[in-house]
């Protein structure tokens, strides 16, 4: 639910948790703005639609919403991510068709890091023991 930072924040928000926090999975949702035009006409009463023009209609679905992004330059921002740190991404959505235009109500990016080779021999193990606690006859304690 990225839009409800400052678009710049967003895009810090990206870079940081790929680049710090690594996450095996990280799930990104937006609504789609391309999408607003069928939103405005099912909740705008059919003779106030004639009477507003295209700038008297809200310009995001919600008040709170700081931007809204098209299904391109959602892509090009995830696509990008993505690449800049080693994790595929998919795109899917919800409401809506991603089939028919103008695609799914919201848009959804699904990253998946890509295990590196260290990563991958590290992954049976993720910590390194350093110190077990025996009993006194030399098992381990449980």
């Amino acid at each position: 639910v990225i839009e409800h930072m400052e678009e710049d924040q967003a895009c810090e928000f990206g870079e940081k948790v790929l680049s710090l926090f690594r996450p095996k999975l990280l799930i990104v949702s937006t609504p789609n703005f391309e999408y607003n035009t069928i939103l405005q006409r099912s909740t705008t009463p059919e003779n106030q639609e004639e009477n507003k023009s295209e700038s008297q209609l809200p310009k995001f679905r919600n008040h709170d919403h700081k931007f809204e992004w098209t299904r391109e330059q959602f892509n090009h921002w995830a696509t990008k991510l993505a690449e800049h740190h080693n994790y595929s991404v998919e795109f899917s959505g919800v409401g809506g068709s991603g089939e028919v235009e103008p695609g799914f109500a919201s848009q959804i990016a699904v990253f998946k890091r890509e295990a590196s080779a260290v990563e991958s021999v590290a992954e049976g193990q993720p910590y390194k023991v350093i110190w077990e606690w025996k009993k006194g006859n030399g098992e381990k304690k449980d």
